[in-house]
Formats: C-alpha cells, sequence, structure tokens
C-alpha cells in the first residue's frame, strides 16, 4: 500500500509496528507451546524409563557394593551365600566358623585381601574394646594379631606397647612381645622386633613363635645365616616346615630380584637338602 501510495509514511509506521507487534507475541506463544510440548514429552519418558534408571542404580549400587570387597563377579549358585556374607560384615558382624569353612573350601575365590583384611579389622576392635574393658592382655595380644591380619600393624602395636606396660606372667609377656615384634616387622621398624623378639626368647626359650619372629626378621634384614639358624631353632621347638617355607617364599616374593637371587644362594649354601625347593 505505501508503494501504491494508498498510505503515507507516517500510517506506514503505525501499521508495520503493530503487525510486528501482533506477529512477535504469535512466535512468543508459539514458542511457549513448543516449550510447554516438550516438557510433557520429556516427562512421559521420565515416568516411563524411571523403573529402568532405577533398576540400572540398584544394579550399580550392588557393583559398588561387591567392589569394596573385591567381588565383581559371583557365581549365580553362591550368590545370595556371599552377599549375605559381605552385609553382615559390612554391618560390623565377623565371619562365622561355617562361612569361614566355606571359604576354605568351594568359596576360596571369594576370599579376596579386602574380605579379609574387613573381618579381621571387626575381631581386632571387638578384643580393643575386651582389652580397654578388662585389661586383659590375652585381649590385647589378640587385638594385635587382629591388626596386622587387618593390614594395620601400627594400631596393633599400639595396643601391645600399652599392654607391655603393665605387669604380667612370662608367657602372656612373651606373647606380647613376640605379636608387637611382628608388627614392628610390618613397620619395617626390624631393630626394634629384633629386640622384642629377643626378649621373648628369654622369656619363653621353649617356644617356637619368638624364634619364628626373629628368622624372617634377620632374613629381611639381609643376615641370611642368622635367620636360617632362628627357623631352625623354630623348627626344633615345634613349628611347622610347611609355615616356615610358606613365610620365606613369601620374604622372597617381597624382595627386589637381585636380593632374592642373594637370598636363596645364601640359604642354599647354609644347607642345600633343606633349602633345595627354592
Amino acid at each position: 500500500q505505501l508503494a501504491l501510495g494508498t498510505v503515507d509514511i507516517e500510517a506506514f509506521r503505525v501499521r508495520a509496528r503493530g503487525e510486528q507487534e501482533t506477529r512477535t507475541r504469535a512466535s512468543a506463544a508459539l514458542q511457549e507451546r513448543e516449550a510447554a510440548d516438550l516438557r510433557l514429552r520429556e516427562e512421559a519418558t521420565k515416568r516411563k524409563n524411571a523403573p529402568l534408571f532405577a533398576e540400572q542404580e540398584r544394579k550399580a549400587e550392588l557393583r559398588r557394593f561387591r567392589n569394596r570387597f573385591g567381588q565383581p563377579f559371583i557365581e549365580k549358585q553362591h550368590y545370595r551365600k556371599v552377599m549375605g556374607i559381605l552385609r553382615s560384615v559390612d554391618s560390623g558382624v565377623p565371619i562365622g566358623k561355617a562361612d569361614l569353612l566355606f571359604f576354605a573350601g568351594e568359596g576360596g575365590d571369594y576370599w579376596t585381601p579386602q574380605l579379609r583384611q574387613t573381618h579381621h579389622k571387626i575381631l581386632a576392635e571387638q578384643a580393643a574394646v575386651g582389652w580397654q574393658n578388662t585389661k586383659d592382655v590375652w585381649q590385647a595380644i589378640n587385638s594385635c594379631g587382629h591388626w596386622r591380619k587387618a593390614g594395620i600393624p601400627d594400631n596393633g602395636l599400639r595396643i601391645a606397647k600399652e599392654a607391655l606396660e603393665q605387669k604380667t606372667r612370662p608367657k602372656a609377656r612373651s606373647a606380647l612381645l613376640t605379636t608387637g615384634g611382628g608388627a614392628l616387622r610390618d613397620l619395617r621398624q626390624r631393630a626394634e622386633a629384633v629386640q622384642f623378639g629377643s626378649e621373648a626368647h628369654l622369656l619363653t626359650p621353649e617356644d617356637f613363635r619368638p624364634c619364628t619372629l626373629l628368622g624372617a626378621v634377620h632374613i629381611e634384614m639381609g643376615d641370611i645365616v642368622i635367620g636360617a639358624e632362628w627357623y631352625e631353632k623354630a623348627e626344633a621347638r615345634g613349628a611347622i616346615r610347611e609355615m616356615i617355607d610358606r613365610e620365606l617364599a613369601s620374604i622372597l616374593r617381597a624382595a627386589p630380584q637381585d636380593q632374592r637371587v642373594q637370598f636363596k644362594t645364601a640359604l642354599k649354601g647354609y644347607d642345600a637338602s633343606r633349602y633345595n625347593w627354592l
């Protein structure tokens, strides 16, 4: 109309402005309707997928729970039993004898370091409470042993040293020194571990346990002949040879390759027939 001359420029501007406002309002209304439709579709999709997402999250949570105990996969026939044990341990209950037998047999694959350490941590805490409440030295000894098996020797050493401050019978003190010496060995405080083991041996010279401690510590220190002599004394006092060999194998695995060769050579040089399995 402006081009044909039926409206002037001022009328054009007024009518154009109104038309633009109408189109802007219509566009905004359309966008709002489309956004509302999109929200409705998304909400419908969420409602539809909610059970699936909930199931996926449940399975993910179970995986995270199993992984805490080093159990990425559990056989179907063992699933209910193993998960029951894991939940029980997670709630602070140690594993019972029947279940320990299961792990010693067909369930051996599930007896992971994470599960074993958690089990011993529970027992260590229980014995620590018993020690604090009763001052029964054997509770302290048990607590120290379980803390070591839980991979937390610092706690075990602290309780052992605390119990050593009170007066005890020679047998109990020797056991405290031996388990405390083991914790010192775990912490690589080997000179002090030798002191603990030596005093324990003086208190109970016929007990093989201080001897095995001294054997292990001396070998780790590189005193191979002295260590082998202590292991020989331990065996003479009743230590099982297979137990000593397992401990030696563990020491060798933990040693650097060059040191491992030196250890083997020295042990075979000490007694070739005894250590021919190395």
